[in-house]
This record gives C-alpha cells, sequence and structure tokens, in this order.
C-alpha cells in the first residue's frame, strides 16, 4: 500500500467508524500502525525521528494525526514543533501542516494559548523564510466543530502548511516529495532556532571562549542532544554513574540524594554536527562525566577524546 492509498483509506472510512466503539477499532489501529509505517518508508530511516499516529486516547479523536517528531526538539504531539499529516473533523481533506504543540502551549498560556501559538508560528515563518516552498497555507481550516476542540488548536499552531482535497489526492510521487520536503523544512528550522539562541542568548558558563558563530551554533546542538531526556537515560544505563574522567561516584559521596545522579556527554566533534547525520548510540557515542568535568571537557579543545582530556588537563 502507497502513501496515497493510505490517506484515501482513513478519509473515506474514518466518519463512520467513529460512530462505533474506540476499542480496537481496525482504523484506529491502521492510523497507528501500518499507515504511520508506510510515511516512516516514505521518510526513509533517520536516527532523529520517530513516527507516530493518532485516532484518540481511549475515546475517537475529532481529527486523526500521523506526526513526525525529532528526538531533540519533541517526542511527541504534546509540545516542541513538528511536521504533521492533520485530517479535517469533516474528511473532506488533509493539510501535511508543520505545527506545534499544543498541550504545552495551553499549560503555559493558559486562555491566551492560542494567540501564543499564532505568534509563535509568525516568528517561525519569519526564521524559515523563502525556505518555505510550496507550503504557502498560513491559515488552515479543519471544520472543528467546537471553537476548544484539539482541531481549533492545531489551526492556531500551525506554522505552514499544504493542503489535500478529498477526492484529488495527488499521486505517490507527489506525496513523497512534499513529505521529503517538508521534513527538510523542519531540520532547517531546528537548525535555525539554534542559531537564534546562540545569537539571542548569552554564552552558556561551559562554552569556550570566543567561539566563532558557527562553532557557537553547532556548540548548542551539542548541548541539545546531551539534554535529550531519553538518550541520557540510555547512556547512563549503559555507562553507569561514576565519572570517566575524576571517578566521581555521587551515591558514594552524597548519599541517597545523590543516587543515579550523573550527566551524560557527547562524544561527536561539534565541527560534524551540521548539515550531516549525528551519532546518537548511547552506547557508543556517550560517556558519563560529573559536572564539573562535564563542563571542563566542552571548554578544552577534547570534546571527543576523553583520554586526550585526561592526559592534558586532569590533574588528579
Amino acid at each position: 500500500m502507497g502513501l496515497q492509498e493510505g490517506l484515501e483509506r482513513v478519509l473515506h472510512a474514518y466518519l463512520a467508524a467513529s460512530q462505533e466503539s474506540f476499542t480496537k477499532h481496525e482504523p484506529a489501529n491502521f492510523i497507528r500502525g501500518e499507515l504511520r509505517d508506510i510515511v516512516a518508508r516514505t521518510v526513509g530511516e533517520d536516527e532523529r525521528l520517530v513516527f507516530k499516529g493518532s485516532a484518540g486516547q481511549g475515546n475517537w479523536a475529532r481529527g486523526p494525526w500521523i506526526g513526525i517528531f525529532d528526538k531533540l526538539v519533541t517526542g511527541g504531539a504534546q509540545s516542541g514543533y513538528y511536521p504533521v499529516y492533520l485530517f479535517r473533523e469533516d474528511m473532506t481533506g488533509i493539510y501535511l501542516s508543520l505545527n506545534q504543540g499544543m498541550t504545552e502551549a495551553k499549560k503555559i498560556y493558559k486562555s491566551d494559548a492560542k494567540t501564543a501559538l499564532q505568534s509563535r508560528s509568525a516568528n517561525f515563518r519569519a526564521m524559515l523564510g523563502k525556505d518555505i516552498g510550496d507550503f504557502r497555507d498560513f491559515s488552515i481550516d479543519l471544520r472543528p466543530s467546537e471553537p476548544n476542540n484539539d482541531t481549533a488548536f492545531y489551526e492556531a499552531g500551525n506554522i505552514c502548511a499544504k493542503f489535500y482535497p478529498l477526492g484529488h489526492l495527488p499521486n505517490d510521487t507527489q506525496l513523497t516529495t512534499d513529505l521529503t520536503n517538508i521534513v527538510q523544512l523542519y531540520k532547517s528550522l531546528v537548525q535555525g532556532e539554534t542559531s537564534s539562541e546562540v545569537s539571542n542568548t548569552a554564552p552558556e558558563g561551559d562554552e569556550p571562549p570566543q567561539l566563532a558563530y558557527e562553532d557557537a551554533t553547532r556548540f548548542r546542538m551539542h548541548k541539545r542532544i546531551e539534554r535529550n531526556a531519553s538518550l541520557a537515560k540510555a547512556a547512563k544505563k549503559h555507562h553507569g554513574y561514576t565519572c570517566r574522567v575524576c571517578k566521581t561516584n555521587f551515591e558514594a559521596r552524597y548519599g541517597e540524594i545523590g543516587k543515579e545522579y550523573i550527566e551524560a556527554h557527547h562524544l561527536q566533534p561539534l565541527a560534524s554536527i551540521k548539515g550531516k547525520k549525528v551519532a546518537m548510540n548511547p552506547a557508543t557515542d556517550f560517556v558519563v562525566l560529573c559536572s564539573n568535568c562535564h563542563r571542563m571537557i566542552h571548554r578544552s579543545g577534547c570534546v571527543d577524546d576523553i583520554e586526550l582530556f585526561i592526559k592534558l588537563h586532569f590533574l588528579g
């Protein structure tokens, strides 16, 4: 089954299915499983990307979706930003949208969540500039049946999109091109946001002095990798909780409050991060360091070489 057939299958079957029991219903399973996998195969292998589909949790969602999530930005639809297929509530069409997590916005901004989402969307569009290409739908209509439905918040969170009406979906070749392009747009936004963080914030305490702008951008991307919760957790599980450099174990030194406390350090050289797939294997691409050694290795020229760092800088 191709992407066109999979999307059309949802458009034709969802409304009728949503009038029946949600539990173990075939269209819901199809969205969460086979259609999600079709989207993943179309995009191609990328260890940073996670693919998820949703028809609701416990009850039918008014508007199902298939999302693509960069692990360094978000783990799901609740926060951050991501490309997503959004189905209209009345199933008259689908948007391929670069959108935002509304749950996070609702929690932070309360009754002003839609305004906040719209404002952030405009900022993201400004960052993307001409790179937006064919994704020129800045305002989308998901036909929400109520103003506070999730679909209404997805309308507010839309950064840019492209619409496919029922009965006129493009062929698989065009759908693949569009999907590939929006994933590239997503990656550009991640890189641009990191660069913006560098230009608009003061240097962090562990940044090497006198970093060039490009190096500072890569440094922040490096830090974003290290702060990824799932990667850090996996690295700690594999390597344990004793600093690779100074052998500090926080539990041994501080007791219960230090149990399983350590930081994960990514070994990928800063210069190799931009424009390439970043290695993120917790077993081979990370080590664990105490807070002090972690800051110091970032201030050294040995980010990717623990043994050299020990030889040149660790005085014991």
